[in-house]
Parts: C-alpha cells; structure tokens; sequence
C-alpha cells in the first residue's frame, strides 16, 4: 500500500486543521457564551433578592418603631423605590386608566403610593421575635419571583412571594392570595359602580382608617 509523501501528508494536515478549526471554534464560541450567560444571570437574580431583603430588613426595625407616623417615614423612601406603583395603579382600573387625564393618573398614583407604605406600616408593628427567610429567587416570564416567609414564633409561617419586573415589585403573594388581583376586582367595581371619583375618595377614606387619623395634604392631592 502506498503511503503518502512527506508534501502530501503536509498537505492533509493542514486540511484536517482547516476543518477542525472552525467545529472547535465554535464549541468554545457556545461555551464561553453559555458561561457568559450564567454570570450575567447571576447579578440580575442577587439585585431583586437584595432589594426584598432590605425591605424585610426596615419591616423588623418598624415592628420595633412605636408610631405609626415613625414607621411610614422610615418605609416610605424605599418602598417608593421599589414597587412599581404606576404600574400597580394602571393594572389596578384597567381599561379606565387610558380615559384618565394626567393629572388623574398621577394623583392616583400618589394616593395609592401613600396608601401601600401606610398599609405596611400598619400591619408591620409589633415586634414578637419574628424574622424573614428567603427560600429561592425563580426566573418568571416579566422578571422575577423572590419567594420569602415570615416566621413567627408560636404561629404558623406566612409565605410571601414578589413578583418583580425591571427589578420593582408590581404583585405580592401572601399565603397564595394576590394582592395585585384583590386590588384590581376591588377597584374596578368601585369605578363601574360609582366612577373614578367614588374610587379616589374609598382610597382616601381607607388611607385615613389606617392611619388612623386625618391625611396628610400632599397625599390626597390638595397641596
């Protein structure tokens, strides 16, 4: 059997290494990508779970803050930062948030706003040894879902779960229980009973119930 020379057997290699090249090549392209990715991922999980937890983090310190006027100033900056109130107040009306004027919208979204740190800081106001775990954070189809519990000491846990889109909380999940949906049958049957203004003043009305006491004049519009 005839073996190729020492030019020819030049010329098959270089071939073999044309060809191999490229397949090569391209198993690292897709490797360095897919490592690429996975690092990339990896911040984009930690930053919704670092803003709940800081959240969680100011709750313990109000359960721990006597007023409640202490504990909506103490809630209110980051609580403003990190849900996504507008979005809320136009998923909250529907369809009735594109026959609103600016002006409508926005003190909407000023009212809710105040009334989603008030709420917080209402609920969250007796300190008794409780503290918050985070069990994962899960990639959703809008963004993310940081899936937390409260434990309390002789008490069942309470499960919470945010849902995050461009890492600002629009829905909170508790014991399975949608705010985001009780919030929008809630609202939307005020605004086809009674009209937008009806819905203003139930929000106003429920903002001074948990305060328990008059409204501030920069929540309610008026100055």
């Amino acid at each position: 059997m005839n073996r190729p020379g020492l030019a020819a057997r030049g010329v098959i290699t270089a071939l073999l290494v044309l060809c191999l090249s490229p397949a090569m090549s391209a198993q690292q392209q897709a490797a360095q990508q897919s490592a690429a990715q996975q690092q990339a991922a990896q911040p984009a999980a930690t930053e919704p779970q670092a803003a709940v937890e800081q959240l969680h983090e100011l709750l313990l310190q109000a359960m721990q803050t006597p007023q409640q006027a202490q504990r909506e100033l103490l809630l209110r900056e980051h609580v403003l930062s990190l849900f996504d109130v507008a979005g809320i107040a136009r998923i909250s009306v529907g369809k009735t948030w594109r026959r609103l004027e600016q002006d409508q919208q926005q003190r909407f979204i000023t009212l809710l706003g105040e009334l989603i740190v008030a709420t917080y800081a209402d609920r969250f106001d007796d300190f008794s040894g409780q503290r918050f775990v985070t069990d994962e954070v899960k990639a959703a189809s809008s963004g993310w879902v940081v899936v937390t519990r409260l434990l309390r000491q002789n008490d069942e846990p309470v499960t919470l779960d945010y849902y995050l889109r461009r890492n600002r909380v629009f829905n909170v999940v508790a014991d399975g229980v949608s705010d985001l949906s009780l919030r929008r049958a809630d609202y939307n049957s005020i605004v086809k009973q009674e009209g937008f203004d009806s819905l203003l003043a139930h929000i106003h009305a429920k903002l001074e119930e948990t305060r328990g006491g008059p409204v501030a004049a920069a929540a309610n519009g008026s100055g």
